[in-house]
């Protein structure tokens, strides 16, 4: 399909070839001619240009990405016209669109394209903007309130230059993994998932020096495996996770009331009625999977194969048994970087076996107290497991105060 869609372009019939990258719940077709216009020959100015008509959300998502598999900044040298205005262009979106998956897509780009520098300057001035990041998330407030689940996902920065892609609910999708999925384990069976709020999930795991603000002195055996600061921090056990997720809510100045973790000494509990506070916390199995499955029923969100693995999560055939930079490959179409690969994310409830015969199972609060003896969830897969733990429904469960080079962490909140 994606040697066809060239051949199209080729032939000047672009018309067949667009709607192909509109996203879908089954994107695989969509991921090959991502992956394979430009091995194939296509032209990018074909590309830009239709950057610049295509109406659909999540097929600029998809031209964006396609853009980033040709030469750094295509059409022309350093002094092009039309490169920079290119450049200028895929900037814009990243500063001032509001959908998180267009956001990222350009993040990811220029990132390809080498422009680190100007991304980390532009997140720093976001992450000092207090009043901008209060009146940003009163608008994203009042939208959700007015449209509901209608509203379109959004995207803000914290205090600590961590994106959050903002999720509209409630929301209901179809959670595990059908019997016919390739590597699929038993307690994955399939159910409808109901989200009965809207809520908001990091885009990134938490990097090393982001942790490192919290915790200075944090160390263990295998810190190595995080060689550079926007590595994704590993070897954290749960009780830090929610305690980093206390810390974030002070950093943000949420009142503590609202946090969601009760601590003292090394004990923590769950705060009453958590899932209805503003805090930060870890997120919910099914907000987990709800967010890297960004509409997706395939086993992963750009579709199955393990061919194009590698363009979208650090696992154990291309990690060098190592985490790599958070956001080096790419987004999946919610805005989530790392969703799967890299490091494992904790989630805040137990474990326990799916239902089985409800008609529509909710997402509902864990038990209060955290038992040492009783298995959290973790999701995503890592830097170093197989591809076949790196799938959207792959769960498992280990007990909290467990230390594994592997076990991050991606903050959550319900809308404020």
């Amino acid at each position: 399909m994606a040697i066809a869609a060239v051949a199209l372009l080729r032939l000047n019939q672009p018309g067949k070839v667009w709607p192909l990258l509109k996203h879908s719940p089954d994107p695989r077709v969509r991921s090959y001619i991502i992956d394979r216009l430009f091995p194939l020959g296509a032209d990018p100015a074909a590309i830009v240009r239709r950057l610049d008509e295509e109406p659909d959300l999540s097929a600029r998502r998809a031209l964006l990405l396609a853009l980033g598999e040709f030469s750094p900044l295509p059409l022309g040298g350093e002094g092009s016209g039309v490169r920079g205005s290119l450049l200028a262009k895929v900037q814009s979106l990243y500063r001032d669109d509001p959908d998180p998956g267009l956001h990222a897509a350009a993040e990811w780009l220029l990132r390809t394209w080498k422009h680190e520098a100007w991304l980390k300057q532009v997140n720093d001035e976001w992450a000092k903007e207090k009043d901008a990041r209060e009146k940003r998330l009163a608008g994203i407030a009042e939208l959700v309130k007015k449209e509901g689940a209608k509203a379109p996902p959004q995207w803000y920065v914290n205090s600590q230059g961590q994106t959050f892609v903002v999720i509209p609910g409630p929301v209901e999708f179809l959670m595990g993994s059908p019997t016919t999925e390739a590597d699929r384990r038993t307690d994955e069976v399939q159910h409808q998932r109901k989200i009965g709020r809207s809520f908001a999930v990091a885009a990134t795991p938490v990097t090393k020096e982001q942790f490192l603000r919290f915790l200075p002195r944090f160390s263990h055996s295998e810190f190595r495996r995080y060689p550079e600061d926007t590595c994704p921090i590993g070897g954290v056990v749960w009780y830090e996770a929610a305690m980093y997720c206390n810390w974030l809510s002070k950093e943000e100045g949420i009142p503590e009331e609202q946090w969601c973790y009760e601590i003292k000494g090394n004990e923590v509990k769950l705060r009453a009625n958590y899932l209805s506070l503003t805090g930060y916390r870890l997120p919910t199995e099914a907000e987990m999977e709800y967010a890297t499955r960004a509409g997706a029923v395939t086993s992963r969100y750009f579709g199955e194969t393990d061919q194009l693995l590698p363009r979208y999560a650090w696992y154990f055939k291309n990690s060098q048994e190592r985490t790599w930079p958070v956001g080096s490959l790419k987004p999946n179409d919610l805005g989530l970087f790392d969703a799967q690969g890299n490091v494992f994310t904790w989630c805040q409830e137990s474990y326990k076996p799916y239902p089985k015969d409800a008609e529509v199972s909710e997402d509902g609060e864990d038990e209060l107290m955290v038992i040492s003896t009783r298995s959290r969830v973790l999701r995503g897969g890592s830097f170093n497991v197989q591809a076949s733990n790196v799938r959207s429904a792959n769960r498992i469960n280990i007990e909290p105060a467990t230390r594994n080079n592997y076990y991050g962490i991606r903050p959550a909140r319900t809308l404020p």
